[in-house]
């Protein structure tokens, strides 16, 4: 096996080109199969998802707000999708309704 001027391995083993096929094919297809995040719908979904735990705080309902949470939880578990960056928000919500020594991490409110 000899390296090109570009990195490249020039004359590889006929078993290693065909792993090497193979490989990309699977790539290909794992990157065909994984939907693509479409950020500005991910935007609105969280702007909305705010909107409804804010109103789950002011109502002073602790059922409301940890309904909120599980709410939101399973529409970033969704495929394509993803948690925020301020998902700690939704936590602390979940935090604050709850009894100190009877917390739960949010991601066990997924069904």
């Amino acid at each position: 096996m000899t390296v090109s001027k570009t990195g490249q391995l020039d004359l590889l083993p006929s078993e290693a080109q065909e792993l090497l096929a193979r490989a990309r094919r699977r790539s290909d297809l794992r990157d065909a199969a994984t939907p693509r995040t479409d950020y500005k719908a991910v935007n609105r979904m969280v702007r909305r998802q705010r909107a409804a735990l804010t109103r789950a705080r002011n109502s002073g309902d602790p059922d409301q707000v940890i309904l909120a949470c599980r709410d939101a939880l399973q529409e970033w578990n969704t495929p394509g999708l993803l948690w925020p960056d301020d998902w700690g928000d939704w936590q602390r919500a979940l935090d604050d309704v709850l009894p100190f020594s009877r917390q739960v991490s949010l991601g066990d409110l997924a069904d």
